[in-house]
């Protein structure tokens, strides 16, 4: 069940198209939207430079015109944020912070029930045309489920509309926590799910998999289908199979199977690629 989501926001295309996910989840859930715009006053300093001798009177005036820039971007941004959840009837609350970002998500993040953010970030407001990685380090560490939306997201509304969920799991603890995760936030009657298994031996992938569908079934989803591929993951994905997914459920950490790295293979591919809303768990 999801009440309260936590929206950071930022004047990007991809912040847009989070925003609209976040808003889509608010209204199927009757949840809570938190704008929270922090100003990353450590990273506009760093955008200034090295400061040569004799320059940092200049340099200091460079960066309080930036964070001035910066201010009007983010009261624009929250006038827009308040306008648009008056518009949809969505509850809502605003926040201000200034540090650095992924450290104020992950302190927010805490007392929501997910966090969805754009697939690039740019907390600078303008100061700096390169993306930031506070993405990758709200990953690293939230104990809070994350949606990551791309630019181009198309959202599953309507009357009849179901959302098609394509899970990637494994057996592993962090794809077991990513398929909870969603059981959890899902609205069961109106999903479908695709269970999507990469494994060397078949049998032991279908036992899996039905462990997998048996849980989600006590979750009430009844609209399932089991997919196994002895073929790369990744490969998988890239030949566009399955078709039609609106979202991708994926575990972020592990060291088995699918999954490498402290951020794993395929969810970095996953946001590398920006296609598609990815739940990571």
């Amino acid at each position: 069940m999801i009440k309260r989501i936590l929206v950071p926001l930022d004047p990007s295309p991809f912040s847009k198209a989070a925003l609209d996910w976040a808003m889509f989840m608010a209204r199927r859930h009757d949840a809570e939207l938190a704008g929270l715009v922090i100003l990353d006053f450590p990273g506009i300093r760093k955008s200034t430079g090295p400061v040569p001798l004799g320059g940092s009177f200049y340099a200091g005036r460079l960066q309080e015109s930036r964070a001035e820039e910066a201010t009007k971007r983010i009261n624009t941004l929250l006038a827009r944020f308040v306008e648009k959840c008056d518009k949809e009837r969505v509850a809502h609350s605003e926040n201000r912070r200034q540090g650095i970002p992924s450290r104020w998500i992950l302190k927010e993040s805490i007392y929501y029930d997910a966090v969805v953010m754009g697939m690039r970030t740019h907390f600078r407001f303008g100061t700096g045309e390169k993306h930031g990685d506070s993405l990758e380090k709200v990953l690293d560490h939230s104990i809070t489920p994350i949606y990551c939306v791309p630019q181009n997201v198309r959202l599953p509304e309507g009357p009849d509309r179901k959302m098609t969920a394509l899970i990637l799991f494994n057996g592993s603890l962090p794809s077991g926590h990513a398929l909870q995760r969603f059981a959890q936030l899902a609205v069961p009657e109106r999903s479908d799910v695709v269970l999507l298994i990469s494994h060397e031996e078949r049998e032991e992938a279908l036992g899996l998999l039905d462990q997998a569908e048996a849980y989600l079934r006590r979750h009430s989803f009844e609209r399932i289908q089991k997919k196994w591929t002895d073929d790369n993951i990744i490969k998988a994905l890239e030949s566009g199979y399955p078709d039609g997914i609106d979202l991708i459920v994926v575990g972020a950490h592990s060291q088995k199977g699918l999954y490498k790295f402290k951020l794993g293979g395929v969810p970095r591919h996953l946001i590398k690629a920006a296609n598609t809303p990815l739940l990571l768990g």
